[in-house]
């Protein structure tokens, strides 16, 4: 029996919603809290084989994932106008994928948060984003193809797109009711293998702080923790499609992306990703990365409708240079959007889907938000150093973000900065508690009139199986 299934069984939660996913790794300069956890990802992308020995054998390669979380959350203010809250859950999610049979298979995740009643009693001083109650939520059901040349996968899905992603850094991550599907045209041809070409289509979605699907978006009220807008109460979201060129893998020197976006009745979106190391063989590896972004208005501009101002009428400049050493990887990254008039958050860009959440892709988005969470233009900039100790067991990111934009009453003379400290402890593979981690992650944010110093806090417990 597997570590994760004895634990499990241990502490009572065998075939429960509990048993429960964090992580891919993110694009250069970007320090989000999570996506999707790598080992989902390696079932889904690198199934097992087509012939098995009986069904006993098929159904023994059948994989499962998951986790179990302990997390504590908490807000606190210096300005005691605003109040400072808290939340603790209980939880995770726990999935399986079935053995690939003539190159189909299917897959089921289920997730699950509970407070265990520990919770502050008064209900304002209760942070519903983590959240604050129980959910039962069925995050994936789906049913996935794949050949050599070709994959498809729908419709209950984690995806992890720049701007349709899990967002992953509470209890669950969020997931969508859609199809994926990727095409590998030159699989056989060693100098383009990595050249794919993606297209999905959204047409419900499940918030990271939510249990169940609707037509709706972050900024649609009734979504936990998304920069909701009263304007919008009432109306739904129709979705999204999206089209990508991609080339290139995890760890590869390049890694290029062009994506087109089209939130349906909210913008349209073309977004370009580029990094690139410079492996010299000495161990001190030379960074760069590039981003541009250019939205346009969609549809009926339910934004516009509502009294928001033109939607989407924006671009946005992104550049980093860094460097990787055996001690310590340092970036400096700068991002820039546009400021035009009578447009939506004085020109901010629209990411219907991590608007609040603070996931973008953008190299200058911290723990508690970037420009996008600040629904403004402007300029910004971000140094982070990460590095590793004890044979990699301890992970320690240290990074500080500035951020300057049209003077407006909410910060003080259009400016606000946040300090990052991120601490992982993972256990180390050799040991019985493999797949432990305790990892801690305190924000500092400044210059918000309404808060004061903002003290933002993340501690998590969690076992990986």
């Amino acid at each position: 029996m597997k570590t994760g299934k004895l634990i499990c069984s241990i502490l009572g939660l065998s075939g429960m919603l509990f048993c429960p996913a964090s992580g891919a790794d993110q694009t250069i300069g970007t320090d989000q809290t999570s996506g999707v956890d790598q080992s989902i990802t390696d079932i889904l992308f690198n199934p097992a084989g087509n012939t098995y020995l009986d069904i006993g054998d098929y159904l023994k390669q059948t994989s499962f994932h998951g986790n179990l979380r302990a997390y504590f959350f908490e807000r606190a203010y210096s300005n005691s106008r605003t109040i400072d809250n808290n939340a603790f859950s209980l939880g995770g999610y726990a999935g399986l994928v079935t053995a690939p049979l003539y190159n189909f298979q299917l897959g089921l995740t289920l997730g699950a948060a509970n407070s265990l009643g520990l919770n502050p009693k008064t209900p304002n001083h209760v942070d519903v984003t983590l959240p604050g109650d129980t959910i039962y939520v069925l995050t994936e059901a789906f049913a996935q193809y794949r050949n050599k040349y070709f994959f498809v996968r729908g419709p209950d899905q984690i995806l992890d797109t720049p701007w349709i992603m899990p967002s992953d850094s509470r209890m669950t991550p969020s997931s969508y009711r859609g199809v994926y599907a990727e095409i590998s045209p030159f699989a056989d041809y060693a100098p383009l293998k990595d050249l794919r070409l993606v297209g999905l289509t959204v047409t419900d979605y499940n918030a990271r702080s939510d249990g169940h699907y609707a037509a709706t978006n972050n900024y649609i009220p009734g979504v936990n923790g998304g920069l909701s807008l009263a304007g919008l109460a009432g109306q739904s979201a129709p979705g999204a499609t999206a089209f990508a060129l991609k080339y290139g893998a995890k760890g590869d020197p390049l890694v290029a992306q062009l994506w087109w976006h089209q939130f349906y009745n909210f913008s349209q979106l073309l977004w370009l990703d580029v990094a690139y190391t410079h492996k010299t063989g000495t161990g001190f590896d030379p960074m760069f990365g590039i981003q541009f972004a250019n939205q346009t208005t969609d549809g009926t501009n339910l934004l516009k409708l509502a009294g928001q101002g033109n939607a989407a009428d924006t671009q946005s400049y992104g550049a980093l240079l860094g460097v990787d050493t055996p001690f310590v990887r340092l970036t400096a990254a700068y991002t820039g959007i546009v400021s035009k008039k009578d447009t939506f958050a004085r020109s901010d860009l629209v990411s219907p889907y991590s608007a609040g959440y603070g996931t973008d892709p953008m190299y200058t988005t911290q723990m508690t938000g970037g420009l996008i969470e600040k629904q403004s233009a402007g300029n910004s900039y971000k140094v982070a150093a990460t590095s590793y100790f004890l044979e990699d067991q301890i992970k320690a990111v240290v990074s500080y973000a500035g951020y300057y934009f049209t003077p407006y009453d909410t910060f003080i003379e259009g400016k606000s900065a946040e300090t990052n400290f991120d601490v992982t402890y993972s256990f180390p593979k050799s040991s019985s508690l493999d797949g432990l981690s305790i990892r801690n992650r305190l924000g500092v944010m400044t210059g918000n009139a309404n808060f004061g110093h903002f003290y933002y806090n993340r501690f998590q417990i969690q076992y990986q199986f």
